[in-house]
This record gives structure tokens, sequence and C-alpha cells, in this order.
């Protein structure tokens, strides 16, 4: 299968999913990793021009980690909305990773452009096959599968699947880490959220928390999207 997983901002889909899709890796499927922005405010000393270029190269090598493919689709962060542009470049997106299965936000999340990039996702994913809606990359015979990861924090997420990512947790760190300077960022601007501690450490808890959840030592959690042409008789995640 081809899989794309699509963050609204560089290191989203890392700590949300990297563990799963490290095995979906390992299990020979095509990863792609993308986001809707570029995270240019990422920075408090540096420009914006300057920090989005760092944080494109940071999570291409997250992707490299697991042979995947990164894309940008480069819009400001904090500052994504949704109009017919911005959906052709979804779809187009899409159509490029001739995606069998894309995992992304929950559509109640703390940010707004993780709630923007979720629904997109889901709006466009019926258009994929048509032909009459244009784009760059060209359209193929399938409605994507929709799998949602969590929060940060998980807050108000129960998850319906689960994911043991017990094998691949040091991979999962490793993508993490790869995402410096948003280590940075969170210290800099969220000191009272995230302690002493960088905010990576809340994510590696999360994942030990949803493995005793699951009987296991550590694991990711997913929720299916529950629409119409999204639904399978078959498991689709690792």
């Amino acid at each position: 299968m081809n899989i794309l997983a699509i963050g609204a901002h560089p290191d989203d889909v890392e700590t949300c999913c990297g563990g799963t899709l490290a095995k979906y890796a390992k299990q020979g499927h095509k990863v792609f990793t993308a986001t809707a922005t570029n995270g240019n405010i990422g920075s408090a000393t540096l420009s914006m021009e300057e920090i989005a270029k760092i944080r494109k190269e940071e999570a291409r090598r997250a992707a490299a980690h697991i042979g995947a493919e990164y894309i940008c689709l480069d819009y400001d962060d904090e500052m994504f909305y949704e109009d017919k542009q911005a959906r052709l470049n979804f779809i187009n997106l899409v159509r490029y990773c001739k995606a069998d299965v894309i995992l992304t936000h929950s559509p109640h999340d703390y940010n707004p452009d993780h709630e923007v990039t979720s629904k997109i996702i889901n709006d466009i994913a019926v258009m994929i096959p048509i032909a009459k809606i244009q784009t760059k990359a060209k359209p193929y015979d399938k409605i994507p599968i929709i799998a949602y990861f969590e929060p940060v924090h998980g807050l108000g997420f129960i998850p319906t699947e689960y994911v043991d990512i017990s094998d691949v947790i040091d991979i999962k760190r490793a993508m993490c880490y790869e995402h410096k300077s948003q280590i940075q960022w969170m210290s800099d601007n969220y000191k009272d959220a995230v302690g002493d501690k960088d905010f990576l450490e809340g994510t590696m808890v999360q994942a030990r928390y949803r493995g005793i959840q699951c009987g296991v030592q550590y694991a990711e959690g997913f929720r299916m999207a529950n629409d119409a042409f999204r639904v399978v008789p078959r498991r689709v995640l690792p």
C-alpha cells in the first residue's frame, strides 16, 4: 500500500504516528510524510525564511529514518485557511502519493491548523477519482481510507484502534528528536507547559500510556473515519 501521513506542521506526524509509519515501512509499504505549513514562525530569533528552511530540513531528515519521502505544501504556520486552491493542493498531494491510507489529525484538536488539515483531508477524499477536478497529478480510482491520530496529550480522544510500536520505539524517538528547532521553540514560548523538560518527553509518555491500555510496552492510538466510502471490512493499520 501507499501510506500518506499529513500533519499541519513539521514534527506533527513524527510525534503522533511516527511508530506506525516505521512499522508500515518495515512491512514494505511506500510511506510519504507531508505538512501543510512550513513552520515559519517556529523561532524566537531567526527570520521566517530561515526557520522554515530549517524545519523542512528537519522533517526531511526525520522521514529519511524510514525511507519516506517528505513533501511540504508551504503554507504559513498558524495562518492556514481553507479555500479552493488549498483543496486543489491537497487533492494533488494525495494523487501524487496514490494514497491507499491517509493518517492525519483528529477533527477536534487544540490547534486550528491541525483542524483545518483534518477537515480538508476528509472533504477531498471522495474527490480523488474525479477527472473533472484537474490537478498536476492524475486521478486514480480509489477513495483513500482515513485514520485520525490523537491530539497532543490525547485530551478527549478515545482510540478505537491501537498499533503496537514497541519494536520501533527507538525509531520513533529518533524521528522526533530530529526536530531540534521545535524543542527549542516550545521551551522558549511554553515554559509553563513543558517545564524544564523538552516537550517530546510527553510524546513518549503518551506512547507508554496507550501501550498500557492495550497490553503492550508502547502503542499509538487512532480512530478510523466512519464515513461512507472510507469504511472497509479489514484492518489497514499495521
